[in-house]
């Protein structure tokens, strides 16, 4: 009997998602646009949007998405609401984000963040 038996799996490879991607993501969230709508084809992008795209390339990069998986996220803003471009992986990917950057907030919440109140007994730096 000659050939294999072997049956591959139909498993998706896992997205890392890197302290880095959650930064992107939380950085791409704090953007706002303020393009004119409906914006002129010659009117270029404004600064909101240009540093959305660079941040959004990082991200693909950051996240080792393939060529064909662009965009790997969608924008959050009221202008785009109810998309229709979003593919499940893509919606996937921006659930793990969402999750990713609550429990980074949360914990650094609960760390007490970079402008914490002093502890009665800890040394403060004057």
């Amino acid at each position: 009997m000659s050939g294999t038996r072997r049956v591959p799996l139909g498993r998706r490879p896992a997205v890392q998602i890197t302290p880095r991607a959650v930064e992107l993501f939380v950085a791409m969230d704090k953007l706002r646009c303020t393009c004119p709508s409906p914006k002129p084809p010659t009117q270029s992008p404004c600064p909101g949007c240009e540093r959305w795209y660079d941040l959004h390339a990082e991200l693909h990069v950051e996240l080792r998405c393939k060529p064909w998986e662009w965009p790997c996220v969608v924008r959050q803003s009221r202008k785009r609401a109810g998309s229709t471009g979003m593919s499940e992986s893509m919606a996937a990917t921006m659930t793990l984000l969402q999750e990713a950057a609550r429990r980074r907030t949360a914990s650094s919440s609960l760390e007490g963040g970079p402008y914490a109140e002093p502890v009665a007994g800890q040394d403060t730096f004057t």
